[in-house]
């Protein structure tokens, strides 16, 4: 009674009666109105609804690091993480559609034609598309589940605490709580961050030969994925207007990304930041062949296209869908025997080979759009070490051969 009523002398409000689920939906309009960002609104949203599944019930004023502690446990127990669980179909999904079409079927069932082309190869989809499908169908017997057995990695539970103490900080700043229990509970040790997977050499070359036989707009999209090194929403949300025809030069400035409530969006770079890529001449001659292709496919399309200056569209001109780019990576790689290529790939291997090549970590920071050359300095830990190799080499063949003559 006397701790409770010193708190109230100093202007803490100890009896306040709101649960955590309650308390995370107002910080949740308060990170709305300060502006930050769509994308993080819809994953930090999606977060909120899983933790409220724990601790949402209980008063802020009462969450303890124990709370929390047997949450992190909870999170990584298997089966706790849906978004990495797959379905793949038991029956044949072309028998099983019968007389309908792909079109036809996809609207109806509320998923996409690609989706159900994917289904009928024999192909998993996502746990959420698999209960759609049997929902409309009113069936529990078509999907069978794979990695049912595994838990929320390290990086995502951390990812998670990080939302709760963001909110408890915020009762902390607005005097609902004397301290915030994120900062005292324990959280799972961080696994060694594992050296990124880069293209060799070769793989660079297989993928070019094997562009020589694809659509003009699949190569394109690709090489410019290769020579830049940006991120496929910046990609998505490039307009021709950003291209510099004299001087070999693009200005990334926005993005595209997906939202659950919104679908896609386009905002500024992931930093916030706007940067000037220099492009290769091959890169640049592309882009005019491509431009020339689409204004012809636009011209035969005539009220089908929608009027857009973005360079890489869908069929009709409309804004790809980010995880588009991953898709069509992903077929163009099966067609041609390719190892699995995703576009964060490129934007690894670009700068690993600048770096190893002796290019200085701040042009490659600023080409990647990294919001510190610490960042870069972290991540391509093992292009440097390589760098420094050459440059070792370099003063045994030139300096300490030059002293000796």
């Amino acid at each position: 009674a006397y701790e409770f009523e010193k708190n109230i002398d100093f202007g803490y409000t100890p009896d306040d009666r709101r649960t955590f689920a309650e308390y995370a939906a107002y910080c949740l309009e308060v990170r709305k109105r300060r502006g930050d960002k769509p994308q993080t609104i819809d994953v930090v949203t999606r977060q909120i609804a899983r933790i409220n599944e724990y601790i949402g019930h209980i008063r802020v004023v009462d969450i303890r690091p124990q709370h929390l502690n047997e949450l992190y446990k909870k999170l990584a127990e298997p089966g706790k993480n849906p978004r990495r669980m797959y379905a793949t179909p038991k029956v044949n999904f072309r028998e099983l559609i019968g007389e309908t079409t792909i079109k036809s079927f996809a609207e109806a069932a509320g998923v996409g034609k690609t989706t159900v082309v994917d289904l009928c190869n024999g192909r998993t989809v996502t746990i959420q598309t698999a209960e759609k499908i049997e929902k409309y169908l009113n069936r529990k017997d078509i999907f069978k589940h794979t990695n049912a057995n595994k838990g929320l990695s390290t990086t995502t539970i951390r990812d998670y605490h990080a939302t709760i103490s963001s909110i408890l900080h915020q009762a902390y700043k607005e005097m609902i709580v004397t301290y915030n229990a994120a900062e005292r509970a324990t959280l799972p040790k961080m696994q060694k961050v594992r050296e990124s997977k880069t293209l060799q050499p070769e793989e660079i070359q297989a993928v070019i030969d094997a562009l020589n036989t694809e659509p003009v707009s699949l190569k394109t999209l690709i090489m410019f994925l290769m020579c830049t090194g940006c991120r496929r929403g910046e990609a998505v949300a490039l307009t021709w207007d950003k291209v510099n025809w004299n001087k070999g030069e693009v200005l990334i400035d926005s993005s595209a990304g997906y939202t659950t409530t919104d679908g896609i969006i386009t905002g500024s770079t992931k930093t916030g930041k706007a940067r000037i890529v220099a492009l290769p001449p091959e890169l640049m001659e592309q882009l005019r062949t491509y431009r020339q292709w689409q204004m012809e496919e636009r011209t035969a399309l005539y009220d089908a296209w929608e009027p857009s200056n973005l360079v890489f569209t869908r069929w009709n001109g409309q804004i790809l869908n980010p995880s588009t780019v991953n898709r069509e990576l992903s077929e163009f790689c099966k067609r041609h025997a390719l190892p699995h290529i995703n576009p964060h790939l490129f934007r690894h291997s670009a700068a690993s080979i600048l770096i190893s090549n002796g290019v200085d970590v701040l042009s490659v920071s600023q080409m990647l759009g990294h919001s510190s050359v610490s960042m870069t300095l972290n991540v391509y830990s093992h292009a440097l070490e390589e760098s420094r190799q050459k440059t070792a080499a370099a003063v045994s063949d030139v300096i300490l051969q030059q002293k000796r003559a």
